[in-house]
């Protein structure tokens, strides 16, 4: 080779195999994206049901409906059933919650006895509680 022979051109590079990784890190993105709001959704749903007493008897139904494809005859009994329990439910809950708010109460009390100033100011954000918002008592019974 001497100085004024040019330079060999590079190889070329595989044009495929970009292409091939470029598609599998949007598939995985998507998928993953996809996972994690299902996963979302879902958990809402799940909270919503727990902080919400007149939601669950309806998801119930709804899921018992598409689940056991009812008749509207069925469904609309099944509907009754769980309403008229689920008002049953809500009445014993109730009539324990206060037993079960002094026991957290109880047992917030041994925790921060066992902490630090620091690790209390921390605690008092994750303190035991049936609720995350307001006491259930102030909101409506379920109909």
């Amino acid at each position: 080779m001497s100085v004024s022979d040019p330079a060999p051109p590079p190889a070329p590079r595989s044009s495929t195999r970009t292409v091939v990784i470029a598609v599998v890190v949007i598939v995985v993105t998507f998928v993953s994206g996809a996972a994690a709001g299902m996963l979302l959704a879902h958990l809402h749903a799940f909270q919503r049901m727990h902080h919400e007493p007149r939601i669950a008897p309806r998801m119930m139904v709804r899921h018992l409906d598409r689940a056991l494809d009812l008749t509207p005859e069925q469904r609309a009994k099944v509907e009754e059933i769980v309403n008229r329990h689920h008002r049953r439910v809500f009445q014993l809950t109730e009539s324990v919650r206060p037993q079960v708010n002094q026991e957290l109460e109880a047992a917030n009390r041994e925790i921060e006895a066992i902490l630090t100033p620091e690790q209390r100011q921390k605690f008092e954000k994750m303190k035991l509680r049936l609720g995350r918002h307001e006491p259930r008592s102030r909101r409506a019974p379920p109909r």
